[in-house]
């Protein structure tokens, strides 16, 4: 579920960055689902990596891995875009919307 949910954080902001100039409710679910699949990211993956009450397997941890890694993935990709943006080029002008 981590890795699924990191991959899924990493996917929606990029189609998020996509239609980023466009406004209206599509938008708003995108970046609403991209919220929650981040969060579950971090919440799954380091419930799975921290709990010492769970025995888990090897493929576990590198799935909750993957998960923990997107879910940075995706914060790292905004946190740059931001600063991006703040330095005057605008990262998502080049979807080519309208």
């Amino acid at each position: 579920m981590a890795a699924t949910l990191g991959v899924l954080s990493v996917a929606l902001l990029g189609a998020s960055f996509v239609w980023a100039n466009h406004w209206g409710a599509q938008v708003d679910t995108l970046v609403a689902a991209w919220a929650v699949a981040t969060i579950g990211s971090f919440v799954a993956s380091i419930w799975l990596l921290r709990d010492d009450m769970v025995w888990p397997t090897r493929l576990a941890l590198r799935l909750a891995k993957i998960g923990l890694a997107g879910g940075v993935v995706s914060i790292a990709a905004l946190a740059l875009a931001g600063i991006v943006y703040a330095a005057g080029v605008d990262p998502t002008g080049a979807c080519g919307g309208g």
